[in-house]
């Protein structure tokens, strides 16, 4: 594989993102309008595809299912999705199959297969009844980072909070540990996230306190997006109670669960953080998350160069254990499902959008200002889309 070959069509797609036009792109880099075409609609059906060219061997995507099986299966999946109760996994209509005597009886992995071939699979959470969700597009390393608290307690009564950032391209992740979930301690694990993993274009979080700024206060701008905002990074809000829309990291938390927390019996905080690396080192190099396609979220950086919050940037940031950090230009996002009044809620206000989107999913874009007391050399530079 022609490695520039295949920077050439990371850099087409990243551009177009961008928001470039396809022929200004297609005659800077020397490729025809096709050869765009085609690898734009790679990203589309798998935005994890690393671009490289494909075997041109035929493919066998199953063989022992008939295309009457397959067609069964498809029925079955379609009339579990429309049932008011049970499940609709690949084992479920393996189950049924059993039941109705098929043969020969396909494994659960060629039921997946099938599924996955009619494009009948979806992310954990994103199956429902109800209006379509926008999920946003992830098209590089570090387009978009999700944080979220998962609370544990140890021996004795005491809460551990635990802080897990995930970038949702590469599943590389960033674990920090404390014994509040303040927002002055919710920006040190981002600070540490961002060095670590690099400086995100949207960072995705859900309406906890600590990231929103509280819930009394009117259109309060809390210290978590004032920091995003200073760093150059949008943050993005998840619809209220729906928290099958962070389903990579709720996905991740269930991991760290199975494999770390339960694991062995701790007895305070510093134990907790003496293990930690332990864990992350068996996550990066040893584990393959699904969505990987068999690799290794080390792998998936392997020979990446990412902008980070480096010290020289880091020191530019106001103390914000001290005092209020400053309100700079920049954008914040809230996804909000419009009530049967026609109202979304955010910043601890309802705002009017109409009868005619109740019930879909709105963006709501918030744009800030520039602050005329803050020289513009002491922000931290903003990035373009993918990096």
């Amino acid at each position: 594989m022609n490695t520039n070959e295949q920077a050439l069509r990371r850099e087409a797609i990243r551009r177009r993102m961008s928001g470039e036009q396809r022929r200004d792109i297609c005659q800077d880099l020397g490729r025809s309008t096709r050869w765009f075409d085609k690898w734009w609609s790679e990203f589309r059906s798998d935005p994890h595809t690393d671009f490289a060219d494909h075997s041109r061997a035929p493919l066998t995507v199953w063989s022992i299912a008939t295309p009457a099986v397959e067609q069964l299966v498809i029925a079955l999946r379609q009339a579990f999705e429309s049932a008011n109760h049970g499940l609709i996994a690949a084992r479920t209509i393996w189950g049924k199959l059993i039941e109705l005597n098929v043969k020969p009886l396909p494994s659960e992995a060629t039921i997946q297969r099938i599924l996955a071939y009619h494009e009948l699979t979806h992310p954990v959470g994103a199956a429902t009844k109800t209006a379509y969700y926008p999920w946003l597009l992830v098209w590089d390393v570090n387009a978009v980072q999700a944080t979220d608290i998962i609370t544990k307690h140890i021996r004795g009564g005491v809460e551990i909070q635990n802080f897990h950032t995930l970038d949702l391209f590469t599943q590389s992740a960033c674990l920090t540990q404390s014994l509040d979930k303040t927002s002055a301690t919710t920006c040190a694990h981002l600070l540490k996230a961002w060095e670590k993993l690099g400086l995100p274009y949207l960072h995705q979080f859900d309406n906890e306190g600590s990231f929103c700024g509280g819930h009394t206060h009117w259109r309060v701008i809390g210290r978590v997006v004032r920091l995003c905002l200073f760093c150059g990074v949008e943050a993005f809000f998840t619809p209220i109670y729906e928290a099958k829309r962070n389903h990579q990291i709720e996905t991740f938390h269930g991991l760290w669960c199975q494999a770390f927390w339960t694991r062995q019996i701790f007895t305070d905080l510093a134990h907790v953080r003496a293990q930690i690396p332990v864990f992350t080192r068996w996550y990066h190099h040893h584990y393959r998350p699904p969505c990987l396609q068999g690799k290794t979220p080390a792998q998936m950086r392997y020979g990446l160069r990412v902008p980070k919050l480096t010290a020289e940037l880091r020191r530019l940031i106001p103390d914000f254990q001290a005092g209020r950090l400053p309100l700079t230009a920049g954008r914040f996002h809230f996804m909000r499902k419009v009530d049967p009044s026609g109202h979304i809620e955010f910043l601890n206000e309802r705002w009017l959008v109409g009868s005619k989107w109740i019930g879909e999913y709105v963006r709501a874009p918030q744009s800030t200002r520039p602050n005329r007391h803050l020289s513009s050399r002491t922000r931290l530079p903003t990035r373009p889309i993918g990096g």
